[in-house]
């Protein structure tokens, strides 16, 4: 099938630009103690999330019970959720699902460790769980030292396994490389490694020490004592990171349909809100010089010309570069792998 065939809007990858991605990453860590756990969250896909695996990942990261589940019946067995969990309902189905593989959580404070303990127990399975740290997002995650030292123990009084010490800079992928923001990293990785060591002067296993995104891969990785990386939008790529500089390629656009034009200075396209994100910003049309994007309604793109720029006319297809894939990817049920303007594969989008 031609590109050309595909109904619009639809989400496509370029399978050249992806397949390089995800060998310049495994190619970072190939001879590193460190190792890859890419974050479920950016694709979706279980096919993709399989690719990673057989590329040297030694587990799979995500954010939430179900995509952990959606993983396990996909035959995943070392899954991280970078994320905490309270409640009845859900550590139960932690609990269940840690019958069946490896799924470790994060925690940070002792509601969740009691919710996560309970399960367990009605559960008879056994939670594994990593101690968040806070490292500077000032989002989830206890104070590194002796903060973390404490919930540990009480994790483990609790009847937790215990394995180790996250902490992410998510402030930082947002900030392009430089020795200032550098340096800031490996602060934050410090905080983890000296977290660690700390648990196990107490007999506490703390034997993973998990951090790290696309923006921050290549110092957190290198760092003495981080035994894995976290990063996720690698391998789809967006506009995002293309700005903060990340050494990767864009794979990801979403194909509209011209359905309406005002003279040569505006045109309208058929993908919205509801099929590419704007939220982080608008997403610029791909090999359509003089072209703006200026907004995105419910079901429509408003695209305004140069006068030097060529004439879009309706019925005619064009790409859009994505600007944030995380919250795009989960827009839609399928992404079409293209290559040379053929469609070679389909990746369902796992919900």
């Amino acid at each position: 099938m031609k590109l050309e065939q595909i109904k619009t809007p639809a989400l496509m990858v370029d399978l050249d630009a992806m397949e390089a991605n995800l060998r310049d990453m495994a190619n970072f860590f190939a001879g590193r103690r460190c190792k890859l756990r890419p974050h479920f969250k950016n694709h979706k896909a279980p096919i993709l999330a399989w690719r990673q695996m057989r590329a040297g990942a030694i587990g799979i990261t995500c954010a939430t019970v179900r995509e952990a589940e959606i993983l396990v019946e996909h035959g995943i067995d070392s899954i991280l959720i970078a994320n905490e969990i309270s409640g009845a309902e859900k550590p139960e189905v932690l609990a269940q699902l840690a019958r069946h593989a490896s799924v470790m959580v994060a925690v940070d404070n002792c509601h969740s460790v009691r919710d996560l303990a309970a399960a367990q127990r009605n559960r008879k399975s056994q939670i594994e769980v990593l101690v968040d740290v806070n490292i500077g997002l000032n989002r989830c995650g206890v104070e590194p030292g002796q903060a973390a030292l404490d919930l540990a123990r009480y994790a483990t009084e609790h009847g937790l396994a215990v394995r180790g010490i996250m902490g992410y800079e998510g402030h930082l992928q947002a900030v392009p490389p430089s020795p200032e923001r550098d340096e800031v990293v490996r602060r934050g990785t410090k905080a983890i490694v000296d977290s660690a060591a700390l648990l196990e002067t107490e007999g506490i296993s703390a034997s993973i020490r998990s951090t790290g995104g696309t923006g921050t891969y290549a110092v957190a990785g290198d760092y003495a004592g981080i035994t894995e990386i976290q990063a996720g939008s690698y391998l789809l790529m967006d506009n995002i990171y293309v700005s903060r500089r990340a050494p990767f390629q864009r794979s990801l656009t979403v194909l509209a349909t011209v359905i309406s034009t005002r003279g040569r200075e505006r045109a309208i396209l058929d993908c919205g809100v509801k099929a590419v994100s704007g939220e982080r910003g608008l997403p610029i049309l791909k090999d359509v010089p003089g072209a703006h994007l200026t907004a995105l309604n419910a079901e429509h793109a408003i695209v305004e010309l140069d006068a030097d720029s060529r004439a879009l006319t309706p019925g005619q297809k064009v790409e859009v570069w994505v600007h944030y894939s995380d919250a795009t990817v989960n827009l839609h049920s399928n992404m079409y792998g293209v290559r040379h303007g053929e469609l070679e594969e389909i990746f369902p989008v796992a919900h």
